[in-house]
């Protein structure tokens, strides 16, 4: 696969992400970036699992989700610390307030 083949395939799966997500507008590149990484089930819910509280936040015009944002950080329900600082650098860089 060359290089333009992957960032292709990249940038279509980030924008099925961003449909799911796009009437976030402030918050929608933000959502989009988490759910490729976590998956859009985890946060709109799915089955026994309810939508997320970051989604909840947002939704109730709460706009202090920091930490509802980075606690999706954990694999096997460690917290991961490279994925604590990845969910970190994100945040500063796309939260719009």
């Amino acid at each position: 696969m060359t290089e333009r083949q992957a960032d292709s395939l990249l940038r279509a799966d980030l924008w099925k992400c961003f449909e799911h997500f796009k009437g976030y507008v402030k918050d929608a590149l933000l959502l989009s970036l988490l759910a490729y990484n976590v998956g859009v089930g985890r946060l709109l819910g799915y089955g026994k699992h309810p939508k997320s509280r970051l989604l909840r936040k947002i939704e109730a015009g709460d706009r202090n989700f920091y930490r509802e944002y980075v606690s999706f950080c954990r694999h096997k329900g460690k917290a991961l610390k490279g994925l604590v600082k990845r969910r970190q650098v994100e945040f500063a860089l796309f939260y719009v307030p």
